[in-house]
């Protein structure tokens, strides 16, 4: 017999007492008070409690709002997902609740199942998207050790379980096999990568066929689904996968080697020089700036990091004509990133003239006519990082694209950030995200 929102409704988990007098503890309530008398709207020990002035026309009687709770519970054979409304309202000045059922997701027999609630009283099929007025509401979760039962009681217990956010959890349940596949090989990288919701791990491959082809590959190692990506990059291109380039190497620079360069000596030469490939691609490109011959271009130098200060301080001393169109319509475009925050100001380079004088105060290579021409293109982003109470003084240089920070350079690439500096930059990170569509 096929069951219906309704059958699941009913057979859902009883929610403990417990729960529902935390929620309303975590309601506000009210006293009134004046200097013959005081109305306390709940004995209950709540978060926020507000004190009014009581006059003759006191309002006692009114909603004053609801709120959203969660609630995780579990069996043997079942895991639960609630998420009830709680509202509030003031009677004669006494603090009463409704509690409602909102949405109901049951995790067994291999299901998810996505319950809400209608007018009606009624369950369907489907979740009810919790939204308030202008944003999504984010309900409050009852600490209930609800991570603990769920490996020790629920069909989780055969695995290892991560830190799990409760929207975490219908992931998790539904590729268990797989993470407890890999937690068994060790690959314990890969099993938070399953769990975790990597956005660039596709599902549809990581079957249990998959990872036991790929067993000798993960096993007992710090590998994670980018570790294969790499490997199979790099075997597109007739290369093999060195143990220790993942330190050093994306899956996405394979295809930025240029031919001339042989890629098997490319991995354990930058392993050897414990270099990552971004910087050794930004010395390709400052010797192209330079207009080096390819008979001329020394590609493994015996030491890189010498070989691209040299080549950063010939650029930054040579005269050279710079496209300059295109800097004052992308920093009108972006003058919103431009802003003081705490000890520091955020500032966007109005032409490539800016470029060159940050690259020849700071000496690392952002005067290169690649990231010049990224700049102006919008394929990145070079934001000033200064001191406050010297905007003019070169500080740090911060490269900004696809709504991440890509570095944080001092002088010669090698100074590290100042804590209080990285923080400002972690609220400018988020201020810009909310700016940049």
């Amino acid at each position: 017999m096929i069951k219906t929102a309704n059958d699941y409704a009913n057979n859902k988990l009883k929610v403990p007492k417990a729960f529902f007098e935390w929620a309303y503890c975590q309601m506000p309530t009210y006293e009134w008070r004046n200097k013959e008398k005081s109305i306390i709207a709940s004995t209950r020990k709540h978060s926020y409690c507000t004190t009014k002035k009581l006059v003759k026309n006191s309002r006692l009687t009114f909603f004053d709002k609801s709120r959203l709770f969660v609630i995780v519970l579990s069996t043997s054979k079942r895991i639960e997902i609630q998420t009830w409304n709680v509202a509030s309202f003031f009677e004669n000045g006494k603090q009463v609740y409704k509690d409602r059922l909102i949405n109901l997701e049951v995790l067994a027999e291999g299901a998810h199942i996505k319950l809400s609630q209608s007018d009606d009283n009624n369950f369907r099929f489907g979740l009810k998207p919790t939204v308030g007025l202008f944003s999504y509401y984010q309900p409050e979760v009852y600490e209930n050790r609800w991570h603990d039962r769920l490996h020790r009681v629920s069909e989780l217990k055969y695995i290892e379980l991560p830190f799990l956010y409760v929207e975490d959890i219908p992931r998790v349940y539904k590729y268990r096999k797989q993470i407890e596949y890999a937690q068994k090989i060790n690959a314990m990288h890969l099993a938070n990568d399953i769990a975790n919701n990597n956005n660039e791990i596709d599902m549809r491959i990581v079957t249990k066929n998959w990872l036991k082809k790929f067993k000798p590959f993960f096993k007992n190692t710090q590998y994670g689904y980018k570790e294969y990506l790499l490997k199979q990059a790099l075997e597109k291109v007739g290369s093999r996968f060195i143990p220790g380039i993942e330190k050093y190497m994306a899956y996405k620079d394979v295809s930025k080697i240029p031919r001339s360069v042989k890629i098997n000596k490319l991995q354990k030469y930058l392993i050897k020089q414990k270099t990552d490939f971004s910087y050794y691609r930004d010395y390709l490109k400052l010797l192209k700036d330079l207009k080096t011959t390819k008979e001329n271009i020394v590609y493994f130098p015996t030491d890189i990091v010498q070989a691209h200060d040299k080549a950063v301080d010939t650029l930054n001393a040579t005269k050279r004509e710079l496209v300059q169109e295109g800097f004052v319509a992308r920093a009108e475009e972006l003058k919103a990133l431009e802003m003081v925050i705490g000890d520091y100001s955020f500032i966007l380079p109005k032409c490539a003239d800016d470029l060159v004088k940050e690259g020849q105060a700071l000496r690392h290579c952002v005067s290169s006519s690649g990231y010049i021409g990224e700049h102006v293109a919008g394929k990145t982003t070079i934001i000033f990082a200064r001191k406050r109470e010297e905007p003019e003084k070169s500080f740090f240089t911060i490269e900004y694209r696809k709504k991440r920070i890509q570095q944080i350079q001092g002088n010669r690439n090698r100074e590290h950030v100042p804590d209080d500096l990285q923080k400002v930059v972690d609220i400018w990170l988020r201020t810009a995200n909310k700016i940049v569509c």
